[in-house]
């Protein structure tokens, strides 16, 4: 199995022909030499339909028309079992595998990618914008007639709070479609920029459940700010991330340390035996090893599979096996990218369990 993610950058589009071809080259380069050992165990006809895969993916580099809001080229080949080219309007890093499976970890990443609602609220105007996968695109609007609020001892208490009336109103009603697109949209979280007095008005209004996923407070006039808003939004993102990701290491010391298991051989063993609740791994951590992917079995070292006999298949990174076959069984995963030095006690790995994990 070929699987190929490509960063259609400038230096791979603009300058030259085949661009894409010529970088896609010298990943084939590296992996061929690295998976030296694989590729000569498998039979001469799996070889050579390696060949052909690895020849129609340079071939479609090389003729390949980059879409201009497109910053991802991924394609999965092998044979005619599976051939998947899939654009993506985020960034991901150069990779080549050769596999018995398809390298899904970076997509899987891609594809959590949460969808957000960015609301920018003014006096007299709300403007509701979806926000996913890089893209920004307005979904509404509310405009409504709100008198100037401000305060003039010179207008009667009565006026003052005519005014304030009517901008209850609209930020009611924003409220209300807020929460409406929330539902039937399929939002996972939401941002939020305005006056901050505009905002805590707002606030008020919004449904519990949909006031706990703001993950992003702006406190500025929109009109006034000129920064890109997806710049804003993936700031509110990162943050988001970055919070989720201290407090699920921070949940860690809540347990027993019988429920928890660390050390990537402890982790394995978990797996292993069906234990694993959750499941935090560091970004990037990497480890050779051998799977069974008919029964989800996981080594470290090349014995056979304990349930079928047969001989364990080598894998590139033992580590994104696992993270797949956790999904797979619903297990709650959180990979660290921004808090990397927090995992370090645990050796980049560590696992809530149902039971104590026992040498063996």
């Amino acid at each position: 199995m070929v699987s190929l993610y490509l960063q259609l950058g400038p230096d791979k589009v603009a300058p030259t022909q085949k661009a894409l071809a010529r970088s896609f080259h010298s990943l084939q380069t590296r992996e061929l030499e690295r998976r030296k050992d694989l590729i000569e165990a498998i039979p001469k006809a799996q070889k050579e339909m390696l060949t052909h895969d690895l020849k129609e993916i340079e071939e479609l580099l090389a003729q390949y028309y980059v879409p201009h809001d497109s910053h991802t080229l991924i394609i999965f080949k092998s044979a005619g079992e599976l051939n998947r080219v899939i654009q993506l309007p985020v960034h991901a890093t150069d990779r080549l595998t050769i596999d018995p499976d398809p390298y899904i970890v970076p997509l899987e990443m891609i594809l959590e990618n949460e969808r957000v609602l960015f609301l920018e609220i003014e006096k007299q105007e709300s403007r509701f914008q979806i926000y996913h996968f890089g893209q920004r695109q307005e979904q509404d609007r509310i405009q409504s007639f709100v008198p100037s609020d401000r305060v003039d001892d010179s207008i009667p208490g009565r006026a003052q709070r005519h005014r304030l009336m009517h901008l209850e109103r609209h930020l009611e009603a924003t409220a209300q479609q807020a929460c409406h697109l929330y539902n039937d949209s399929s939002f996972d979280v939401l941002a939020l920029m305005g006056e901050e007095r505009v905002m805590h008005l707002l606030e008020e209004f919004l449904h519990a459940t949909v006031k706990a996923q703001i993950i992003g407070r702006i406190y500025d006039s929109p009109d006034a700010v000129p920064r890109d808003r997806k710049s804003l939004i993936e700031n509110a993102l990162r943050d988001h991330k970055a919070d989720r990701e201290i407090k699920a290491i921070a949940d860690l010391k809540e347990h027993t340390p019988a429920e928890i298991a660390h050390s990537l051989g402890s982790v394995v063993k978990a797996c292993n035996l069906f234990l694993v609740r959750k499941l935090i791994v560091s970004v990037g951590f990497h480890h050779q090893g051998f799977i069974c992917k008919e029964h989800h079995y996981l080594s470290l070292e090349p014995t056979d599979c304990p349930f079928c006999g047969k001989k364990l298949v080598s894998v590139e990174n033992l580590v994104d096996e696992m993270i797949e076959i956790a999904r797979l069984h619903a297990v709650e995963v959180t990979i660290v990218s921004y808090h990397r030095e927090l995992l370090v006690e645990y050796e980049g790995v560590a696992a809530v369990v149902y039971a104590p994990v026992t040498a063996t």
